[in-house]
């Protein structure tokens, strides 16, 4: 793997982080017609990941219980 690639990566995984950081910055301040939809995301994210977790262990509970 070349250096400039090393970089570019790195340059990519900071532009991301600075995106995210605009968007928790904008929807803590409330005041675009956006934040509905950046927290709406948010919590689906949230509930998914959830969800996922708990039927982990549901489907683990279930073929170990067999």
């Amino acid at each position: 793997m070349s250096e400039s690639s090393e970089h570019s990566g790195q340059g990519h995984t900071h532009g991301v982080v600075e995106e995210v950081k605009s968007l928790e910055h904008e929807a803590e301040e409330g005041a675009s017609a956006r934040t509905p939809a950046i927290v709406l995301s948010g919590v689906t994210l949230v509930v998914f990941a959830i969800l996922l977790v708990v039927m982990a262990i549901a489907f683990t509970a279930y073929y170990l219980s067999k």
